[in-house]
Order: C-alpha cells, then sequence, then structure tokens
C-alpha cells in the first residue's frame, strides 16, 4: 500500500575514518555500494537477498561500476513474509530481480532523468522504462525516493518498489491475437465483438503486429446489457470502440512504462486524426493504467503483436446509439429503481432528470440499496432532507465509466455534486472495483439520451455540514461528554493528552474507539498499556492526525492510501464492504465536529501503524 505522502528517506551515512598507524599515506578503505547498503540499516532485506544470490562480491567489486536501483525494507515487506522467504529459497529467480535494479556503469539523477520516456538495459538482460511523474522519477512503477548516493564503484537511487522483470518465455509464441483471445476462454464478449465487426480477421493478419488492450468479460459485464445490443446493432459505432483499444505495433509493458502520461495513437479515428488514449502509472497503486483501465496482466506475446488484459471497457469520447430516453425514462424501464423514482417523483425532481438538454451523470441507488435503509415506494417519500439526498447523487456533467476510474486514481478524486450544499463526493478504487464515497459502482454507462447512470449498491448520504453541526466544546470536551468514550477518555487522562486535545489553536482529527472496541483488546492488553505509559502514548497518537481536520468525505477519497498520525507512524484507509476503514477499524461514525477539528467513531482499537517511507 502506498503513502499518501513519501517523505524523502533520511539516508544517515556515517564517515568512514580509517585509524592510522605508523603509516599516515595509508589510503582508506573504498566504501562500495554492499558497504553502504549495510552501513544504512535500511536495505537489510536486500542485503540479505544479495547474499543469498552470492551477488555480493559483484556490487562489493571496487574495480567496477553500477547503478542500483535499491528498494527500502519497507518496498520489500510490501512483498509478504511468504513470498520473500519464497525467493530466498529459488535462488535463479531471486539473482533475476536483484539483476534487474542494477545498470552498468554510473548514472547519476540527472542522466536517468533525461533519459525520461525511454527505456535502458539492466545487467539482467531485460529492460526498465524510465518516466517522469510530476518532479518524480520512476522506473517502472517503482518510484525513485533517493538519489545520487555515491559509493566508490557506483550510485545507489533508492525505490519504494521491488522491480520485478517482464515474464519471458522460452517458446516462440504459436497463436495470433485473435487465437489466443478464444482459447484464454476469458475475452468471449470481445471475439464476438470483434467477430460482429470484423476486426477479427484484421486482428489475426500475420503481416501485421497490434497491441491490444483487451477488456475481460468481467470488464464488458460492467456495462448496460443494452448498451451492447444498441452497439451489437451498430456495428460501426461498436468498431470506433474497440479499435481504441489497439495501438499499432508491438508495445511491451517496458516501453510502455516509458510512456506514463503520453498519449497513445490507436486504431481509431483517421490517420491525420487518430483516436488518442492516455497510458499512465497509478503512482499509488503501481498500476500501469490504459484509459483509466488498470492493465492486470501484462506481455501475453503472439505471433503478430502483444495483448494486455485491462478491466474495464474504454469508452472514452466514442458514439454510443442513442436510448431515446431521459435518465428518467431508462430508470423507469428497467424495473430495478422503483423507489428511486418514488423518490424523484416525491422529490419533484423527475423533470430535472428529464431535461433532454442536460447533460448529466447519476449514480443510482438499486431498489435493495433502499431496502437497506428500510426504504421502498411506500416510505421514500418520508425521508428528510429527501431532495438534497437525491441531488447528492447527480453531477451536472455526463461522466463515463472510464473518466470516472481516471478521476478516482487521481490526486484530486473528489468531484462537486449538484445538491443544494454542493457537497463533495469521493471516487476510488479497490482492486477493479469503483467507489463513490463507500458505495460500490455494480454497473457502469448506462446511457440514456440526456447522460449517464452508474448503478450504486449503497445510498449515497450528505456529508454534515460543518458549519452547522461544528460544536463550541474542543475534541477532549466532546469525549468526555460521549458515554461511550469513557475508557478512551481515561486513557488519554493517563497518556496526558487531555491537553493537548484541548488546545484551541490547534487542530486535530480522532478516530475514536468506543468502550465496546477497548473491552474487545486481549485480555490484560489494555491494563498492560495503562501500565506503560509510552507504550500506551503510542497507541493513542495513532488515532490522531494532527493539523489537518479529515473529514469523512476526505478520508474516503484516501481509499488505499495510508495517513500520517501523530506519532510519525502510518494507518491504512480502505472501504470494504461498504464501510470505511482505518487502520483495520470500521469507521461508525463520522464527522462529529468540534471546535478543533473532528471526531470519527470507529468499532476497533488500532494497536499498530506502519513506519513512514
Amino acid at each position: 500500500m502506498k503513502r499518501i505522502i513519501k517523505p524523502i528517506i533520511t539516508l544517515l551515512f556515517a564517515a568512514v575514518i580509517v585509524g592510522c598507524s605508523d603509516d599516515d599515506d595509508k589510503a582508506p578503505e573504498p566504501m562500495t555500494i554492499v558497504d553502504v547498503a549495510v552501513e544504512n540499516g535500511n536495505f537489510t532485506t536486500l542485503v540479505t537477498a544479495l547474499e543469498a544470490a552470492d551477488l555480493v562480491d559483484t556490487l562489493d567489486n571496487p574495480d567496477a561500476s553500477f547503478t542500483v536501483f535499491a528498494p527500502t525494507d519497507a518496498a520489500f515487506d510490501l512483498l509478504g513474509a511468504d513470498t520473500i522467504n519464497g525467493l530466498l529459497q529459488d535462488t535463479d529467480t531471486l539473482t533475476g530481480i536483484l539483476t534487474y535494479h542494477v545498470l552498468p556503469g554510473a548514472v547519476d539523477a540527472s542522466t536517468a532523468i533525461s533519459l525520461a520516456g525511454n527505456t535502458a538495459d539492466t545487467v539482467n538482460g531485460a529492460k526498465i522504462g524510465l518516466s517522469l511523474d510530476g518532479d518524480n522519477l520512476l522506473v517502472n512503477t517503482a518510484t525513485v525516493v533517493q538519489t545520487d548516493i555515491t559509493t566508490d564503484n557506483g550510485i545507489i537511487h533508492v525505490i519504494d518498489a521491488v522491480l520485478m522483470p517482464p515474464m519471458m518465455s522460452d517458446a516462440s509464441p504459436t497463436s495470433n491475437i485473435v487465437e489466443t483471445a478464444v482459447a484464454a476462454g476469458s475475452f468471449t464478449t470481445l471475439v464476438s465483438a470483434l467477430e460482429a465487426t470484423g476486426l477479427d480477421s484484421v486482428l489475426a493478419d500475420e503481416s501485421s503486429e497490434f497491441t491490444v488492450f483487451a477488456p475481460t468479460d468481467a470488464a464488458f459485464a460492467m456495462l448496460d446489457p443494452a448498451v451492447l445490443d444498441r452497439l451489437l446493432e451498430n456495428p460501426d459505432d461498436l468498431s470506433a470502440i474497440l479499435l481504441q483499444h489497439v495501438v499499432a505495433g508491438a508495445v511491451d509493458s517496458v516501453t510502455a512504462y516509458s510512456l506514463n502520461g503520453v498519449d497513445a495513437a490507436t486504431a481509431a479515428g483517421t490517420t491525420e486524426m487518430p483516436v488518442t488514449i492516455p497510458l499512465a502509472i497509478n503512482s499509488t497503486t503501481d498500476m500501469l493504467t490504459f484509459g483509466g483501465a488498470q492493465i492486470v496482466t501484462k506481455d501475453i506475446h503472439t505471433t503478430n503483436g502483444i495483448i494486455h488484459v485491462i478491466d474495464m471497457v474504454v469508452v472514452a469520447d466514442a458514439t454510443i446509439p442513442p436510448a431515446y430516453g431521459s435518465i428518467a425514462d431508462v430508470a423507469i424501464a428497467n424495473g430495478s429503481f422503483d423507489t428511486l423514482v418514488a423518490a424523484l417523483t416525491a422529490a419533484d425532481l423527475v423533470g430535472a432528470v428529464s431535461d433532454v438538454d442536460s447533460d448529466l451523470t447519476v449514480f443510482a441507488p438499486t431498489d435493495a440499496a433502499f431496502a437497506e435503509l428500510g426504504l421502498d415506494e411506500t416510505n421514500v417519500g418520508d425521508l428528510d432532507n429527501l431532495s438534497e439526498i437525491l441531488l447528492y447523487h447527480v453531477l451536472s456533467s455526463e461522466v463515463k465509466q472510464d473518466a470516472a476510474v481516471t478521476l478516482a486514481q487521481s490526486d484530486m478524486n473528489t468531484t462537486m455534486t449538484a445538491n443544494t450544499a454542493m457537497d463533495k463526493i469521493a471516487l476510488s478504487l479497490t482492486d477493479s472495483s469503483l467507489y463513490v464515497n463507500t458505495s460500490m459502482v455494480t454497473m457502469a454507462n448506462v446511457f440514456a439520451d440526456n447522460g449517464v447512470i452508474h448503478v450504486v449498491d449503497k445510498v449515497l448520504m450528505p456529508p454534515k455540514d460543518p458549519e452547522t453541526t461544528r460544536s463550541m466544546s474542543n475534541i477532549a470536551e466532546l469525549a468526555v461528554a460521549n458515554d461511550d468514550l469513557e475508557t478512551l477518555v481515561s486513557a488519554l487522562t493517563a497518556a496526558e493528552l487531555v491537553d493537548a486535545l484541548s488546545n484551541e489553536e490547534a487542530t486535530f482529527t480522532v478516530f475514536a474507539p468506543t468502550d465496546a472496541a477497548f473491552a474487545a483488546l486481549p485480555e490484560g492488553v489494555l491494563d498492560s498499556l495503562l501500565a506503560d505509559i509510552p507504550a500506551l502514548t503510542d497507541v493513542l497518537e495513532l488515532h490522531v492526525i494532527s493539523g489537518a481536520e479529515v473529514d469523512s468525505v476526505t478520508a474516503m477519497s484516501l481509499n488505499g492510501k495510508s495517513a500520517t498520525t501523530l506519532g510519525g507512524e502510518m494507518v491504512g484507509i480502505s472501504i470494504m464492504e461498504n464501510m470505511l476503514k482505518v487502520g483495520g477499524a470500521n469507521v461508525t461514525i463520522t464527522d462529529v465536529y468540534a471546535s478543533n477539528g473532528v471526531i470519527h467513531i470507529i468499532d476497533a482499537v488500532i494497536t499498530e501503524g506502519e513506519p513512514a517511507m
């Protein structure tokens, strides 16, 4: 899991002082790449791996010159202990991975940056792709977090993930792109679409080379079946969409890494004006993306090109055959939105979502989503603030699935809704699932004549307004007044943190465990913490973010990332099963605003953080 903030790792290298006895002219011992890595202390797993692969002598050679992209211990930890232990036993694979991190010769940061957009040969024999993400240098999908650590036999650049060499098969491919897709069994919809448009013969042509970004059956299943039916009835429109997934020539994953941030010219459009789709690396997930779609499997080589598997159909700006109905018409005809239609009627909003001059996006809760709140056609009209709730599901522009996914992967992944308070929603990804706040999009791109519907599995509730709900009491005072936070208050008192959280000149976000959460700790843990004030303080600080008021929508936008806590450690933020989680605890009540920050109530005590990178 990546961090929200990636502070530069401070590497403290002790100066080597060689003692002089009778020979003042004796030359100091050289500090090689291995010496520096060992002395630093942040590369213990890397050093262990070099020893297991018998590569220490190679990188310790003072007469050689290398550039090493060195993963930290935290970077190796992302692989998991089982994977690391397995690699330490499989020295052939381990050697291949380690030598993939090494370039011959000394390549400093300025030279590496000048090579961005290109590939470079490693000692492994395979290439790496160099690119820029803002001011950050990327190596494949890893971010360089420290540059130009000079040694007597080369240069170390520190990276935040372990590089994996591209998979190479000893056998030459025997099937073309179409034959490979058919044999895989997971591209039946794609193959049917290719056959319907005659593009199967084009992509089977052995005299040409193509790169196909191939949506799986699951990716097509995310689309409204009615849209697929209309496209199959309009092969020209379908062909245009399919060709947006095709690039002339064979573009392997490493070349694609080097093209990070480039708009790739696809086979759609015309020779003079091809349709371009962005290739980008999501530096939060370390995933290569195409038009927002995540590339989940790379480098399937065929006799006439390469297939990369993606988790979404890239519609982009392609023409969709008209639905002959407004968003309201489509919802009424669908049959799964009876409660939503009743709510729109009760709130007098049917006209607003029927306006053919509008361009809207509606995140539409199903009847089942409303039923989870005890609402149906008979009582949804009684819901307080019904109009504001419904408009919180509406964007005032058309945002298709790929645009929403692209937004979800950006650093600015909140957007304003159409409700009167202009509240924001957060778009984020968990694996290949798109989330709107904590609601999952279960079907995307249900097109209407005046916009698009994305089906969601939970009703979205507008966040509390800090201006109207903020208490005049500070965080500590609100905690004392809450009967469910008595244990937390006792712990804060014992750790002498009450005064800190009472400070009206400071700003905090507190994830507050309930009494039940403390009671659920293993027997004896709470007593041990109360008897060990430094340890108790460390645990309590894992629940506090200092200097920022992180509201619930902002927290949801950080899905898959981590936040820096008061003690300097990180806690992970995620969305699972329609719940916002912080440090593994469920957030059960959000946005309790105090005079000096905000409290979110959680159902478990966070006992362990992650080191900051």
